[in-house]
């Protein structure tokens, strides 16, 4: 896709200005490992859309039109920015001035952070439709299995929900760590750019579209509908914990099971099995690695994040494990198409006289 590739020239643009011109032994490696994220990124969002167009109509799904004209009226002014980011960035380069460097630099940078940006949008919505194609079945719920996965492990969730739920301060810190992963997601760019880190945008790009996909086909294969479901508990068990704690979804999810035609309107998060809150914590953290004074805090909050998953997303403590599994596949799938062959490319360049 051509925006994956636009952040890759930008990536290799920001990385230029701060060797200042100096090349190094990895160069080679380092453009051919961008190169391969990109069409990392380009084949899992073609392969996503391609999906969702297949599968929509045999579904029982439909979706208004007007929730895809507020994400195209959302999407189209990033897309103009981006564009003129771009733009700007090509004059600079054949308009020779004084810190002329510094303001493409600047430029480049932006124009990275907002193509990012793009594509998680991308990623999201297109991962969203198909979490709902996903549960518009009417296979039986694996939850007993995954239950007698939590009891095997010696995990009560009851037990630890009702304590949290007991202990309000603790219970409103770790959802509020619940609540940011939707801004961290978009802060993360930005915080990568600032520290020089801009070579992960590509890579937190890939990380995050497959781990979506590997959850999404996951949920397919296993639905499940949350502990909160399974065990029938009284609202009050999470009473410190907000409105819709476990159970802003369990309407949708319900409506979805009965293969009636549905009309997706307010779009929730449906996954159970695998958790895709622990998964994308343990992807954010390791984006961050490294980056002293930003990473330990991240690890906090995120470490908070992964608590808060069983009470606030009625998950199982195996859906957490799983997603930390999901992240881990996810990490070394990219790790290895990415930087393989650019290993082998590079030990065969150090070999020619």
């Amino acid at each position: 896709m051509h925006l994956a590739r636009r952040v890759f020239d930008i990536s290799n643009l920001s990385r230029a200005w701060l060797t200042r011109g100096r090349m190094s032994a990895d160069g080679a490696g380092a453009d051919f490992r961008h190169r391969r994220l990109a069409g990392v990124i380009s084949t899992l969002l073609v392969g996503l859309a391609a999906v969702n167009l297949a599968w929509l109509p045999f579904s029982t799904v439909s979706t208004k039109k007007d929730l895809w004209i507020g994400a195209a009226i959302a999407a189209i002014p990033l897309v103009v920015l981006w564009a003129a980011l771009g733009a700007m960035r090509r004059q600079l380069g054949r308009t020779p001035f004084l810190h002329r460097d510094i303001l493409k630099r600047i430029s480049g940078s932006a124009q990275a952070f907002v193509a990012t940006v793009i594509l998680i949008m991308l990623f999201s919505v297109g991962l969203l439709l198909l979490s709902y194609l996903a549960s518009a079945t009417g296979r039986p719920p694996v939850d007993e299995y995954l239950a007698a996965g939590d009891a095997g492990l010696g995990f009560d969730w009851i037990a630890y929900v009702g304590w949290l739920n007991s202990h309000p301060w603790i219970a409103s810190t770790i959802s509020s760590a619940y609540s940011s992963l939707q801004p961290q997601l978009f802060l993360l760019p930005a915080v990568l750019i600032l520290t020089a880190r801009s070579d992960r945008l590509l890579e937190f790009a890939a990380h995050f579209g497959l781990a979506g996909c590997l959850t999404c086909a996951v949920m397919a294969a296993l639905p499940a509908t949350g502990a909160f479901d399974l065990y029938h508990l009284s609202p009050d068990l999470l009473s410190s914990f907000g409105p819709g704690a476990s159970t802003r979804h369990l309407e949708q999810l319900h409506a979805l099971r009965t293969l009636r035609p549905f009309l997706l309107e307010h779009p929730e998060g449906l996954v159970t099995f695998p958790s895709f809150h622990s998964a994308l914590a343990v992807i954010l953290v390791y984006s961050v690695r490294g980056i002293r004074y930003v990473a330990p805090p991240i690890y906090v909050l995120n470490a908070l994040l992964i608590l808060a998953t069983p009470p606030q997303g009625s998950h199982y403590l195996v859906d957490v494990l799983a997603g930390f599994a999901v992240a881990a596949v996810s990490i070394r799938s990219v790790s290895w198409i990415a930087c393989g062959r650019a290993i082998e490319h590079k030990s065969e360049g150090f070999a020619r006289p």
